[in-house]
């Protein structure tokens, strides 16, 4: 399988960019790294506190259900208390589309009957309660704790965020929706509005009104659905044949076009081939956001999301909004046509299996065999920390580039895990080789010599694809060790990097830590489990 990229940056001496304005970039007063993680650890010891007195709740209303033989309604409630830590993965809630709440459902479109069934039926409720069976009796019990922990925890997500506790913030909000994914506020603040029963984006929204959506051919015209099934397509106004279809879409230049909330997606492939790119693509910005959410929005903005108030900016719109149009994506029928394309202005094209290019601002990828979804995630990941604010040229020159791979590798881990979308962990493939590397070959760069390196010299160094590998490592580390402690500034260490800031002690003064006590942390944390190397060899 092809691993080697044309990497993106090499672009960036060709390319004229905005240089940083320097928006939310002065933050006030410098904290030292150190001096932040020990305060957000002891705010979050509190809140987690507060947050275990509805677990507790739920924990007793499992007791009374296993006391009276009722084991599935006890599982159930137990379910709600057994959501996973962000440890050593970042979890990420998938949400159901449909609206699980009836009432609320209804809510825009049958206002009116609601109103009348409500209407002189408190006596009848009255009357009713005492003939409700057990089960009846603890769904109602059930939802009101639910509720009640859904609506506490966002305030305390809301406090979080008002302490500057981006990412703690955020494994609150996915708390909240684990107990109710209907919940408003937090609905609002990923960028999800209420429409006919369906929680969907402004995007989504906008295009249910004259369309519905199919999962093959993505927005189609309202009943049409069964012409889609048997062959037909609607192009430019009338129904046209498959054939003919693919006849008109066979170049790249007239290819299908799919749009996403966030993404255009263009390909001469296959109109599935598209939807299916889209739909991957959607999940990985969503998860990308929650994650740097603290790389484009300023303080305020962040501030102002989790209030619900309005503010100037994208972000302070709702997670979904984004801040520069929509990302671009190019997707060949196969590498042939892919490298036809690009190779007379990108000669070493034919070595990759797809890249960003800054200065058309889109990615390019291809179907067959040799397609790889993590080049994709990897990619993506670089066009949305280049296209998500103003970037400076100067990042090429400027130290810390292993942390602008270091993130792109990390994104490529991005998979489900039942509810939820995850990324990182250490059963991944990159940081199995990672921990190889370390172990059992010995091979470690220190961060004060791994951080003095610009993008050249860390692209042409004799060992590079070893720095692949323990980039990938350093990253699992600092988003997760010791609960995340560090997670926020990694989010600021990029923005620095991204705006051409980065200097030198950049990762010295975010953390806290010196390059040295950070190398023996890092050391403790890759050479945990060590015994599960031992079948383990890396060329």
């Amino acid at each position: 399988m092809c691993r080697f990229r044309i990497l993106f940056f090499l672009l960036f001496a060709l390319v004229s960019f905005w240089e940083a304005c320097g928006e939310g970039l002065d933050r006030g007063g410098p904290v030292s790294g150190k001096a932040r993680s020990e305060q957000q650890m002891d705010h979050e010891e509190r809140l987690r506190s507060l947050f275990y007195e509805h677990e507790q709740k739920l924990e007793k209303l499992a007791g009374i259900c296993e006391a009276r033989g009722y084991g599935e309604l006890a599982e159930k409630a137990r379910a709600l208390t057994h959501m996973p830590e962000s440890g050593e993965k970042l979890f990420a809630l998938i949400l159901p589309p449909e609206v699980q709440d009836a009432e609320l459902a209804q809510i825009g479109s049958a206002k009116k009957s609601l109103r009348s069934s409500k209407a002189g039926s408190g006596e009848k409720k009255e009357r009713s309660a005492a003939k409700k069976t057990f089960s009846e009796q603890f769904g109602s019990r059930l939802q009101k704790v639910k509720l009640e922990a859904s609506d506490h925890g966002f305030r305390l997500a809301q406090d979080a965020m008002d302490a500057g506790h981006t990412a703690f913030a955020f494994d609150l909000l996915m708390k909240v929706l684990a107990l109710n994914p209907d919940h408003p506020a937090a609905r609002k603040l990923l960028g999800y509005e209420l429409h006919e029963g369906y929680w969907l984006s402004p995007f989504e929204v906008r295009q249910a009104r004259t369309k519905i959506y199919h999962p093959r051919y993505g927005w189609i015209p309202r009943k049409g659905a069964e012409r889609y099934e048997q062959g037909e397509r609607f192009v430019n106004g009338r129904w046209i044949s498959e054939e003919e279809d693919a006849r008109i879409h066979r170049d790249i230049e007239r290819g299908w076009t799919v749009e996403t909330p966030h993404f255009t997606v263009v390909t001469n492939h296959s109109l599935p081939a598209a939807v299916k790119i889209g739909e991957q693509v959607e999940v990985l910005y969503r998860v990308w956001k929650q994650l740097f959410l603290r790389y484009f929005a300023t303080d305020a903005q962040m501030k102002a999301l989790f209030a619900g108030k309005p503010s100037s900016g994208g972000a302070a719109q709702g997670m979904g909004a984004g801040t520069g149009g929509k990302h671009r994506i190019v997707f060949f029928r196969n590498r042939k046509e892919y490298v036809d394309y690009l190779a007379p202005r990108y000669p070493s094209v034919a070595n990759s299996c797809g890249f960003y290019v800054i200065e058309d601002r889109t990615s390019y990828f291809f179907a067959g065999e040799e397609f790889d979804r993590a080049t994709m995630l990897h990619e993506v990941t670089h066009q949305l920390f280049s296209e998500l604010r103003r970037t400076s040229p100067q990042i090429t020159e400027r130290p810390n580039f292993w942390m602008v791979e270091g993130i792109a590798i990390h994104m490529e881990s991005l998979h489900d895990e039942g509810r939820y979308h995850v990324v990182g962990g250490f059963d991944t493939q990159r940081l199995l080789a990672a921990r190889i590397r370390f172990v059992k070959d010995g091979f470690y760069v220190p961060l004060r010599e791994l951080c003095a390196m610009n993008t050249q010299e860390f692209q042409t160094h004799p060992q590079m694809v070893r720095l692949y590998s323990q980039s990938a490592g350093l990253m699992q580390f600092l988003l997760h060790s010791s609960d995340g402690r560090y997670r926020d500034a990694v989010a600021d260490i990029l923005r620095e990097i991204y705006s051409g800031q980065s200097v030198m002690n950049t990762l010295p003064k975010h953390l806290g830590r010196s390059f040295e006590e950070l190398d023996e942390e890092y050391r403790e944390f890759i050479s945990r489990n060590a015994e599960e190397l031992s079948q383990w060899e890396m060329d």
